[in-house]
């Protein structure tokens, strides 16, 4: 079954406005409490950041905020893109790992529009009801994952080297080929089915509870109503041409998190541990006048950060909000947007991570203050894909005036 009525598909509100807000509002309260939770956690026990999160994904699951992408009417937060974006960048905040994995499930979730209507809704409705958590094995430079026709089903067989958040996952988002004539499309079956093995072999330095490992399929078995080839999405050019922004826009989102995450720490640590250099004339380091006027460096740059990024989520929910009646502009300024954020973070945010330690002083490098993770985990997700290329992307667009061509990565 399919649906060409573009509100099937559409990011909208099922709330009048004021109403809208106010979820919205609390939702973050309730993202910013757990962040500092999570963040306290990892601050006082290090033994905590080799440990797998499952308390964590538990409060998450409890607090409704997986359940985000889901209108009320299937049991959902329903939040609007810019505050699921800030949700996922608090939680990063706190504690990086957990919001990278928050933010691939969101993302899953909001791809669920390329099933068939009712599916799709029934789905929602399930993994708000259950509060199952999802991860994608969508990795398009791993697409090894083949599925060949046995009688009146499919068999998979493959692997992805990257799965962010799969040893947590009930269910997985699998892109695969068609093997009969190379067609492209996606599968969403139980993490548990037969012949799906999870390796458990994340070993970055950043991201280390994130179980962002392998997966290797043998001869798995779908039915034909699970293998959803992208020529038959029902959102069309909508499904296709909203992937990159949406997905970069979270990534935006984690990184402002991590940088958030180490500018507050900094701030702490200044007014708890460190002194004032024997040839300052300051009291106190916070008093020092090097350190006022390199941590309001660091502010600027952090706070050019949130503006890009929260102008990109403004610009993906007005692509979102038009569904398939989007036009190519609409498109090509939220990518622009969201490549212009990320160039932006990615690069300061680095920067802010690493000589952030130049004014907490050389305790701050002892390794149960684990005040690197911020570094560690920006510069992991980082090299995703180079940011070198969103330079390229916005050059074109603000020296040339083109716009980036729908693809996995922009």
């Amino acid at each position: 079954m399919s649906t060409s009525n573009s509100e099937s598909i559409a990011f909208a509100t099922e709330r009048p406005l004021q109403q809208q807000l106010e979820v919205e509002e609390e939702a973050l309260a309730t993202a910013r409490a757990l962040s500092e939770k999570f963040a306290s956690i990892l601050d006082s026990q290090p033994e905590q950041r080799q440990v797998l999160p499952w308390a964590q994904l538990a409060e998450l699951k409890e607090s409704g905020l997986t359940t985000a992408v889901i209108p009320p009417s299937r049991g959902g937060l329903g939040l609007r893109w810019p505050a699921i974006g800030k949700v996922v960048r608090e939680i990063a905040a706190g504690d990086g790992s957990v919001g990278a994995v928050l933010g691939y499930h969101l993302m899953q979730l909001f791809h669920l529009r390329r099933e068939p209507l009712e599916r799709w809704h029934a789905l929602e409705q399930r993994i708000a009801e259950q509060r199952l958590w999802l991860a994608g094995v969508v990795n398009p430079r791993d697409d090894d994952v083949v599925a060949s026709r046995e009688g009146d089903h499919w068999v998979l067989n493959g692997r992805k080297n990257f799965c962010t958040g799969n040893g947590f996952a009930d269910l997985l988002t699998l892109s695969v080929t068609r093997e009969e004539d190379g067609a492209s499309g996606a599968v969403l079956i139980p993490a548990d089915r037969e012949g799906v093995t999870r390796l458990h072999n994340w070993e970055a330095i950043g991201l280390e509870r994130s179980e962002s490992g392998s997966v290797v399929l043998d001869n798995v078995e779908i039915s034909a109503e699970e293998l959803v080839l992208d020529s038959d999405s029902p959102g069309g050019n909508f499904a296709a041409a909203v992937k990159g922004p949406v997905n970069q826009s979270l990534f935006v989102n984690f990184y402002t998190g991590y940088t958030q995450g180490a500018i507050f720490a900094t701030k702490r640590f200044v007014h708890e541990y460190a002194r004032a250099w024997l040839r300052s004339s300051a009291d106190t380091a916070s008093d020092d006048i090097l350190n006022r006027a390199r941590f309001g460096e660091m502010w600027v740059e952090f706070q050019a950060s949130v503006a890009l990024a929260d102008s990109a989520l403004e610009k993906v929910q007005t692509l979102l909000a038009a569904g398939e009646s989007f036009s190519r502009a609409q498109r090509g300024e939220a990518a622009a947007a969201v490549a212009t954020a990320k160039a932006h973070v990615a690069r300061k945010g680095l920067t802010i991570c690493s000589e952030a330690f130049e004014l907490m002083s050389a305790r701050a490098t002892a390794s149960r203050y684990g005040l690197d993770r911020y570094w560690r985990d920006l510069r992991t997700h980082s090299l995703h894909d180079p940011v070198v290329y969103k330079f390229v992307e916005v050059g074109d667009f603000a020296l040339n005036d083109q716009y980036a061509e729908v693809g996995a990565y922009q």
